[in-house]
């Protein structure tokens, strides 16, 4: 199984002869991995890879591999915990006090269903992006490197 897997990462990597693109490419799947947009991660991977001339495949799969059902709700209570640090705990906002109206029911269902109290839409969707960028700008010279070790091993 994990051979199949490499097998068809590396035929959608052989789309790509620039590291540069695939690096780039992989840093845009990862902003869009871990955007709190849910249910338009495929829409944004396409979009994007026709508007910035990116491999879709690549996009599509590298986004599938950093958020799929096992990695999700980690993926966004990071989000969230890092927007609610940077509002909340940084900047001193009360993010109960900023939340739209239609979250107070929601709310309301959270802290009577789950215990959850207070959660706050804003830092979940400040948090989710931020966070998102962030790891896309570590992720572009990581796989830059991969991509540069692996063309020049190929090489010799």
């Amino acid at each position: 199984m994990i051979t199949r897997i490499k097998q068809a990462l590396k035929s959608v990597f052989s789309y790509e002869s620039s590291p540069e693109k695939v690096a780039f490419a992989t840093s845009v799947a990862v902003y869009i991995a871990f955007s709190p947009f849910c249910g338009l991660h495929m829409v944004m991977s396409v979009i994007s890879g026709i508007l910035l001339r990116l491999n879709v495949p690549l996009l599509l799969s590298m986004g599938w591999i950093i958020n799929n059902p096992f990695t999700m709700v980690p993926i966004y209570t990071s989000g969230y915990f890092f927007g609610h640090w940077l509002l909340h705990w940084h900047m001193g906002i009360s993010v109960v006090d900023v939340n739209p109206a239609w979250m107070a029911p929601l709310n309301t269902f959270l802290h009577s269903h789950l215990g959850l109290a207070d959660v706050s839409f804003w830092a979940w969707l400040l948090g989710g992006n931020l966070l998102g960028i962030i790891l896309a700008f570590v992720a572009y010279p990581v796989m830059h490197r991969i991509m540069i070790s692996s063309a020049q091993q190929s090489v010799f």
